[in-house]
């Protein structure tokens, strides 16, 4: 069927199932006419996977709740804490926090996180604040928007509803995996008073600190207001605190005394030796390229990044009638972090022989490597430096977002209710540089003599940035009755002239803004009396307008002159907005006794990517009252983000993998790769994202006690949007891409540069990719049982066995089995023992994450002397957390909670520049946290 037919039929089934709802209350006043309708006061609940309100929370779909007791018991300080130990959460990186943190614009933005389902992405995972749309990040994760689970409060978080399928036809687009629902707190009545303090227990300083109140009260009759505040610091947590991960497997070879060569009649690199006061013995090493001294980058790394959140929430409600309710409510956040990376490299930076600052023991080395007679030989050409920047590259990063809702909700006819709100939100962020961050202009101006003390600029050489390269003129300021400021790279660039720190640094400040206009409403209630009971349906329709602008400093944004402006360091504006609207309708049909049908249908239709029609069918079927079978099948439809429709130019980086593309090696796949500080380009042909998942489980509830539930599920999504640098490569090699030599591909063209048949640079191109296909089991048990004097105990575990995990970037490339391989554990398990007795209660809980293959590089295997034709595991990974409280008053308590209580290691991932997997373990040890709240 053609695209156009799919529109066209999904518009006319929407148009039905709107005719339908239009329908609905004249209907269901015929019903209440013969049948009187009943009403409770006790309040409706909507669960996460349907829009029909008073649904069963074990449903035809598997749904996962997070209580506020979960929250508190689980000592965590953040969001995304809680959710990082969900078993569907869990895989490949994609949910995240600060592990890939870092200053240039592919990273993570630093105090950012974000949760994704199924290890398919946080693109891919639809994020709700009580069932609506949240504004995205201002800044993205590389070209992948997302929203902030660090702008959200904990305090102000009643639950959390995760729905780990396919969900398009309900929510939306972006649903490719599933939903999580952030549900706020309101209706509260009284004073709440918390205050928290955690550190580890390692001797290191990881504090945490938490203030939070909560006050609520009915104003009359019919006001009720409510009020959070919470406060929120934490410290940083630096790689080097811990010894698994305080020295890198692999030391980068590009030192703070950098390695020198002329590139003509030298063959391998000099660098300052240990002999004449130089690089430290330890550091001095000779490879490839010659001379060395190397620097462990893991000395600096944050973990963890300084964070420090102030937000609250303030709710409204008033009754205007019985049957009506204007209701409001304003979510803020302001979020001030900073996080630390590693020292910029700088490569093949020209100095000048005739610097004053040239060691005499080094000129000599380089003489006698060069085989020429003297060092005035080299006058009037450059020699080249490999090196690294003292300072760590540090940033922080200022955050505000604002989310304000109003809307009324109310009852019709019989049972039927609507909801209608109008929502405005927004993220506004800011990016400063606060060391390490050097403008590559000015730090070739100063190596080469073409800066005067006073600012004047002379040109002793013709400096070209794009390779870099130079080529000597002759003037210089003394000639003009000024003196040269020189930069000193020698001596471990500890010593520098009055000036040059000035002219080197820059903030670089960075600014983004995302913005987020919606209107919807939406109906629900019974639409007939079958013989099997009411018929249920939903129907409602949304519009939202979505901007986003991200704007760097001008000096940080790469040109075809200059692709790198500051070293290791850059920026890409990105500009975009869009409109979308949708129409969908739902219906929860009983058609015999124990059998319920779901059936549910959306249209949206995107701006400048079409139209998409989703339909999802769903079933539950009870056969007998302690065993209820349910499958579902649904498509969802997820258009390039904001990010990545509006992207331009960002600098990145990616070490060639030899065994993947040895095309890039010099055709040698057990050869190491070159690093590269790549580009990532933007593409204005994007098209859509598509998915299937379909899924069936069982639920065994063999009295009120104990249930069981086990659920398959299978997802496939085409169409990625993404870059696969593997598979570009490959593609370009093939002459899909320019392929040309070394400084000769422009910004923003995509293509590779090779040199010696080896790929040295690399700008890289998103686009539609191939598809993922991943699926498994969910396993749930719940056990209680009364303890008589000992208290009563619940005994809960859930576990996730992902089967398979298959990607393929294309035709050209490789079907990849990711479960399993490299950051994707296939087997993931959480249990917990809970205990109450009177005044106490405690909770004692593992976390078990199987191992998976490691992906180590030659160069690390040789560094640790290790075969290089062996295969190397992850190890399996467990942890304990404990939690015990004391209700000292009424809703009034202190908790002392322990987590990783054995202060259990991560294992040694030998793939990972940090030792460790920061995505899937746990670095910082055992965390004592200790919490007391008073309710008033």
């Amino acid at each position: 069927m053609s695209m156009q037919s799919n529109i066209r039929c999904g518009a006319a089934g929407t148009a039905a199932l709107l005719l339908a709802g239009i329908s609905t209350p004249v209907l269901a006043q015929a019903v209440a006419g013969t049948e009187e309708a009943t009403q409770t006061d006790d309040e409706v609940i909507v669960v996460t996977g349907s829009r029909i309100e008073g649904l069963p929370s074990d449903g035809p779909v598997q749904t996962i709740s997070i209580g506020r007791d979960d929250i508190v018991e689980s000592g965590a300080g953040t969001i995304i804490e809680v959710l990082q130990d969900l078993p569907v959460a869990t895989g490949g990186g994609a949910t995240f926090s600060t592990a890939t943190a870092g200053p240039l614009s592919s990273d993570t933005p630093v105090g950012a996180s974000a949760v994704s389902l199924r290890g398919l992405g946080a693109s891919s995972t639809l994020t709700l604040i009580n069932g609506r749309r949240a504004q995205i990040s201002a800044f993205a994760r590389g070209q992948e928007s997302f929203i902030d689970a660090s702008s959200i409060p904990l305090a102000a978080v009643e639950r959390v509803e995760v729905l780990p399928s396919g969900a398009s036809a309900i929510y939306g687009a972006d649903a490719v995996a599933g939903v999580v629902n952030y549900v706020l707190r309101d209706d509260f009545e009284g004073i709440e008073l918390t205050a928290s303090y955690g550190n580890s227990t390692a001797g290191t300083d990881e504090g945490r600190y938490n203030i939070t109140g909560v006050v609520g009260t009915r104003l009359g009759d019919r006001n009720s207001v409510m009020l959070v505040v919470d406060y929120f610091k934490r410290n940083p947590f630096f790689l080097r605190d811990r010894a698994i991960s305080r020295d890198s497997f692999r030391p980068s070879q590009q030192g703070f005394y950098p390695s020198y060569n002329d590139l003509f009649f030298q063959f391998f690199d000099q660098t300052e030796e240990p002999a004449d006061g130089g690089c430290a013995a330890d550091d001095f090493g000779f490879g490839n390229f010659g001379e060395f001294c190397e620097v462990n980058t893991n000395a600096f790394i944050s973990a963890q990044d300084r964070l420090e959140t102030i937000g609250g929430l303030f709710t409204h409600q008033f009754e205007i009638s019985d049957r009506l309710t204007w209701y409001n409510d304003v979510l803020y956040s302001r979020v001030e972090s900073r996080g630390i990376s590693s020292p910029a490299n700088f490569s093949r930076a020209p100095i000048d022989p005739e610097n004053p600052f040239w060691p005499a023991a080094l000129q000599a080395d380089i003489v006698e490597e060069g085989g020429v007679t003297d060092f005035s030989d080299y006058f009037g050409f450059p020699i080249f430096a490999w090196g690294k920047i003292p300072e760590p590259r540090a940033v922080e990063i200022e955050s505000d977002s604002y989310r304000i809702t109003s809307g009324l909700r109310g009852d019709l006819a019989g049972d039927w209710r609507f909801d209608a709100a109008f929502l405005f939100g927004g993220n506004d962020r800011i990016q400063r540089g606060l060391s390490g961050l050097v403008v590559a202009q000015n730090f070739y101006d100063l190596n080469l003599g073409n800066i005067c003390t006073d600012g004047t600029r002379v040109e002793r050489w013709d400096v070209d940035p794009g390779r870099p390269t130079a080529d000597f003129v002759g003037d210089t300021c003394e000639d003009i009755g000024l003196t040269t400021l020189w930069y000193n790279p020698f001596g471990g660039q500890t010593t520098q002239e009055a000036g040059v720190a000035e002219l080197l640094g820059t903030e670089a400040e960075r600014s983004g803004k995302s913005r987020l206009y919606a209107f919807d409403a939406s109906v629900n209630g019974t639409l007939l009396e079958m013989p099997a009971g009411p018929l249920k349906a939903a129907f409602g329709g949304e519009f939202r307008r979505e901007t986003l602008r991200d704007t760097p400093s001008g000096i940080a944004v790469a040109t075809i002159d200059n692709p790198e402006p500051i070293l290791g360091f850059s920026s890409t504006s990105a500009e975009a907005d869009r409109n979308s609207w949708s129409l969908y309708g739902e219906f929860y049909v009983p058609l015999a006794a124990g059998l319920d049908l779901q059936l549910a249908g959306r249209f949206d239709d995107f701006e400048g990517f079409g139209s998409d029609f989703n339909p999802k069918i769903a079933a539950r079927w009870e056969p007998v009252d302690w065993l209820a079978l349910r499958a579902n099948y649904s498509t969802s439809f997820r258009a390039p983000s904001l990010a990545q429709s509006g992207a331009g130019v960002l600098l990145s980086s990616y070490r060639v993998d030899c065994e993947a593309t040895p095309g890039a090696c010099d055709d040698d796949p057990t050869a190491d790769g070159e690093a590269l500080l790549s580009e990532d380009v933007g593409n204005p042909n994007l098209g859509a994202e598509n998915a299937r998942s379909f899924g069936g489980g069982i639920v065994v509830m063999p009295n009120s006690d104990i249930e069981l539930r086990v659920d398959y599920w299978n997802i496939r999504h085409e169409d990625l949007v993404g870059i696969d640098e593997d598979d570009f490569i490959r593609r370009a090699l093939a002459g899909e891409f320019a392929v040309v030599g070394d400084g000769e591909l422009a910004t923003g063209t995509p293509g590779l540069e090779v040199t010696n048949g080896f790929v040295t640079d690399a700008h890289f191109q998103i686009t539609n990719l191939g598809f993922q296909k991943t699926d498994g089991i969910d396993f749930a048990y719940t056990h209680r049982f009364g303890g008589g004097d000992a208290g009563d105990f619940t005994f809960l575990l859930d576990a996730t066995h992902i089967l398979n995990f298959e990607r393929k970037a294309s035709e050209a490339s490789p079907l990849e089995q990711l479960a399993g391989d490299y950051l994707y554990p296939d087997f993931i398990a959480s249990g917990k023992l809970r205990w109450r007795k009177d005044e106490w209660r405690a909770a004692l809980s593992g976390h078990y994450k199987s191992g998976y293959r490691d992906d180590p590089s030659d160069r690390t295997l040789e560094a640790l002397g290790l075969p290089l034709d062996s295969e190397y595991e992850v190890d399996d990974y467990l942890t304990f957390d404990l939690s015990v409280s004391y209700d000292f008053a009424e809703d009034s308590f202190i908790q002392l909670s322990l987590r990783n209580i054995l202060d259990a290691d991560p294992p040694r991932v030998l793939g990972s520049s940090s030792n460790v997997d920061l995505f899937n373990h746990d670095l910082i040890g055992r965390y004592a946290t200790i919490r007391v709240t008073k309710r008033f």
